[in-house]
């Protein structure tokens, strides 16, 4: 019963780390997404 209660835990904890990283993807790219955009239209103008 407890290792199932430490593998439930672990699983978890692994939900949160993704959904951390997911919602610091999306707010990254909502504040750099302009930025970025343009510089890839002058990257992509120069070429």
């Amino acid at each position: 019963m407890l290792e199932l209660r430490a593998r439930a835990q672990g699983l978890v904890e692994y939900g949160l780390i993704i959904a951390l990283v997911a919602v610091l993807a999306i707010a990254g790219l909502i504040i750099f997404g302009p930025a970025i955009s343009s510089l890839l239209s002058k990257l992509g103008g120069s070429v």
